[in-house]
């Protein structure tokens, strides 16, 4: 057991020498006794933070982490360029966990190409799991505000919704998975990205906004934007994209897909379906879920009855509090 801050020796070959620099706009990058990064940037810039928190493989953490920063720069019409990662591991862990979510942030880093250009790494008895949280820097000329929404616009959400939320349950270690599921699950960990998808819907002057689906799912993230906006909706529960593994893995935990954490999918909403065409010819899929409305938040369930929703506390939850017993 140990507390504290990794040697330099450590920090150097488990954290700095996983690092890549590739950006012209850092100019100071993570070093040896550097307390801060410098980045250069026109126009605006952007910073979103974000901790990961569940219990998961380290080799996945680190990637997820560097995803879900991103994606919330490049939500609000960005492009991402620096990230600092602050990585806390419990005392009965040793230096190879925090390798393996260094190599796995790198790797995400490097496909997203972003830098790493900074963070804290230490051993503390005040986790009983290791803890990425991260901070991504990005810059935008079209700076793309929740204010854009409007009565009249059509909400649509990008592939299938769930797809963060299914693997968590999944690498939890205790579902038994056919090979198509597998085969599906791999396809959710490689789509949690939403870069793609935004850099297509920033250059759509019918797009308002952009919300990187996380806690709360779809139904939180509809609630949220409209909740800030002073907007309402209509959203339709026939609609969501959901596919079998993900209902499959929901019911075994009484969980509700609708309000499962979901990154990878983007919301959006457009005033015609332009950045729907758009998307279609890069191979990403967009489906509509709902419409902006001057009243309440509703959601129209499946068997036929309605109901006002507000952001509440992610479905996720219930897995952990059954895993915990």
């Amino acid at each position: 057991m140990r507390l504290g801050k990794l040697t330099a020796e450590e920090l150097q070959k488990f954290v700095l020498d996983k690092l890549e620099g590739r950006r012209e706009e850092v100019v100071l990058s993570a070093a040896q006794g550097e307390d801060c990064a410098a980045v250069r940037a026109d126009g605006y810039m952007l910073f979103s933070s974000d901790p990961i928190t569940a219990a998961m493989p380290a080799k996945s953490l680190g990637a997820l982490a560097v995803s879900v920063c991103c994606n919330d720069i490049v939500s609000c019409g960005g492009e991402p360029v620096a990230l600092l990662l602050t990585v806390i591991v419990p005392p009965s862990a040793d230096t190879s966990v925090i390798e393996d979510i260094m190599t796995s942030a790198q790797i995400k880093a490097r496909e997203l190409d972003v830098d790493i250009v900074g963070g804290h790494t230490e051993f503390s008895d005040c986790v009983v799991r290791p803890i990425v949280s991260g901070t991504a820097i990005g810059k935008t000329k079209r700076l793309m505000s929740k204010s854009a929404l409007k009565a009249g616009d059509k909400f649509y959400v990008t592939k299938q919704l769930g797809m963060e939320g299914t693997t968590i349950i999944a690498d939890g270690g205790k579902e038994t998975l056919s090979e198509e599921e597998e085969k599906l699950l791999a396809k959710y960990r490689d789509g949690l990205d939403v870069d793609k998808e935004g850099e297509i819907l920033r250059s759509c002057s019918s797009v308002g906004i952009m919300h990187d689906i996380t806690e709360g799912g779809v139904v939180g993230a509809i609630a949220e934007v409209c909740l800030g906006a002073g907007l309402g909706a209509n959203i339709y529960e026939k609609e969501f994209p959901v596919s079998a593994l993900t209902r499959r893995l929901c019911g075994k935990y009484g969980i509700d897909p609708a309000r499962l954490i979901s990154s990878g999918s983007m919301l959006f909403s457009a005033s015609n379906e332009e950045s729907v065409l758009k998307l279609k010819e890069i191979g990403i899929a967009a489906t509509f879920v709902g419409e902006v409305t001057d009243g309440d938040v509703l959601l129209y369930k499946i068997d036929g009855t309605s109901e006002k929703v507000r952001p509440e506390p992610d479905e996720m939850y219930k897995y952990f509090e059954r895993c915990d017993k």
